[in-house]
């Protein structure tokens, strides 16, 4: 997963401990070599993750995480036949992102500040998020040398080590100007932490927390985080009219299915549509 698809550490954490924790169930029927694990031990297995009350979710990755693991093992030579990969995912709720409206945006992005070099920094953060739609794990690694300001674009990591180019709108730009100016210089990275670290950059529970402060100003809705500020950056995109094709490309989507929930989010934009376009709506 490291070397050869090079998947990130958080997706690495959570492939070894669902694979640990299918460790500790088999264990206790006394399997000790894989090919004695048959179907009805991953059905078992399954059964008792949804009797623990695991949601649909967690227990439809640790189904993933078992494919591949025994796709790996054939692969390998290890075990002839990936019974596994038949085995069918629980069906998934679908839920639809939380995201801001345009009035809770212009709040949040216009909250009276002190002009000092922490509130800049955090106002750009939240400026970012919402002007790129970048992930955390994005953010925190962007370097100085990453930014174009004469092209208005910078370059992320995204996953699986991709490089993908955003668009640097003029309210990002101002907001970046303004805290490179004033920050103080120590590495490469455009958000350095504010104490020693081993890190060079800011750490990504660091973020959190700074957009979490920011948020509770202007909603009690609990759920709404920085990932909540990308869907509020593809569902602003595809309410004003931006095509599907190029929001996935700007969300680093490495497939379409990916990016189609932001379709189902605006339903009145689609009634007027409807209304608009067809001969019988009228």
């Amino acid at each position: 997963l490291l070397y050869e698809r090079n998947f990130s550490s958080h997706t690495i954490r959570a492939y070894k401990q669902d694979l640990l924790d299918f460790d500790l169930f088999i264990s206790k029927k006394r399997k000790k070599d894989v090919n004695h694990i048959l179907k009805k031990d991953i059905h078992q297995y399954l059964y008792y993750l949804s009797v623990k009350n695991l949601n649909k979710t967690s227990i439809a990755r640790k189904l993933a995480s078992l494919k591949s693991f025994f796709n790996f093992l054939l692969s390998e030579g290890i075990i002839k036949n990936n019974f596994v990969k038949n085995i069918p995912s629980p069906k998934l709720d679908k839920r639809l992102p939380v995201f801001l409206n345009n009035d809770q945006i212009s709040l949040l992005l216009n909250l009276p500040m002190s002009k000092d070099i922490t509130n800049e920094r955090n106002m750009l953060i939240l400026e970012i998020f919402y002007s790129t739609g970048v992930r955390i794990s994005e953010l925190v690694k962007i370097k100085l040398d990453h930014i174009n300001m004469r092209k208005n674009t910078m370059r992320v990591l995204g996953k699986g080590n991709k490089q993908r180019l955003v668009i640097l709108g003029n309210f990002a730009k101002e907001r970046l100007k303004n805290y490179i100016s004033i920050r103080v210089k120590k590495n490469s990275y455009l958000f350095e932490p504010l104490r020693k670290s081993s890190s060079k950059h800011i750490s990504e529970r660091y973020v959190f927390n700074i957009v979490k402060s920011y948020v509770k100003k202007i909603t009690q809705n609990e759920k709404v985080s920085p990932h909540s500020l990308r869907h509020t950056f593809a569902t602003h995109l595809i309410n004003n009219g931006a095509d599907l094709l190029s929001v996935k490309e700007l969300l680093g989507h490495s497939s379409l299915s990916s990016t189609q929930i932001y379709t189902h989010i605006n339903i009145d934009k689609m009634k007027k549509t409807f209304r608009k376009a067809h001969p019988h709506a009228k």
